[in-house]
């Protein structure tokens, strides 16, 4: 009998990660992975084309055999649901939520960033002459002041500017950090501080106040 496991997005197959003959093999590895899977601001977004949400599963699956039963899922709304390979190649046996972290694109930095780095190279990057540093945001990009300066992370859409926001804040409260502000979604001054985004970045009217990375 043959088994594999394979990850998903939004229904469709996106990466094999196991292929066996062996059940238990196989589910040893599905729970390890399926385990292992810890993120602290997971993917809930993409961006080809346009942005929309997007959800990835894994899912452990054998070889269809006929009197195999259907897999019992739950739909949006809470409703049970069977799901079942209408060719008749595939039952599926488990099936998880899976998460991947989230990276986010930094003004004038090459590479995109997690989470986690954002924290250890621009949250909490030392300078003897800092005294307080902001967190705040605008629409989908998030600032962190400081030293006279200030990051600029460029998110997918403001959802995913709040969510990093919040993740940032969980993290101050949670290791009970001192001398940085978080103040929430940018209410008043909206035009100085767009033009001081503008200021910093170069960037045309169209990509300064829009919300999504993509039109």
């Amino acid at each position: 009998m043959r088994y594999k496991i394979i990850i998903t997005c939004n229904n469709k197959k996106k990466k094999v990660l196991v292929k066996t003959n062996n059940l238990e093999t196989a589910t040893k590895n599905y729970f390890r992975l399926k385990d292992k899977n810890k993120v602290m601001c997971p993917v809930e977004h993409i961006a080809y084309k346009k942005v929309k949400p997007v959800k990835y599963e894994i899912i452990l699956m054998k070889v269809w055999e006929e009197g195999d039963t259907p897999f019992l899922d739950r739909d949006e709304l809470g409703r049970t649901t069977q799901v079942e390979d209408k060719n008749k190649r595939w039952t599926i046996l488990y099936k998880n939520d899976y998460y991947y972290e989230e990276r986010f694109t930094i003004f004038d930095n090459k590479r995109r960033l997690n989470s986690i780095e954002i924290i250890k190279n621009i949250l909490l990057r030392k300078n003897k002459s800092i005294l307080v540093k902001q967190v705040n945001y605008i629409n989908n990009k998030l600032l962190i002041h400081q030293n006279n300066d200030f990051d600029i992370i460029v998110c997918k859409c403001n959802k995913d500017a709040k969510r990093l926001y919040d993740t940032l804040f969980e993290f101050y409260n949670t290791n009970k950090l001192k001398n940085i502000m978080f103040t929430g979604k940018v209410s008043k001054n909206k035009k100085q501080v767009y033009k001081t985004i503008k200021e910093k970045t170069g960037w045309d009217e169209f990509k300064l106040y829009r919300t999504k990375t993509r039109p």
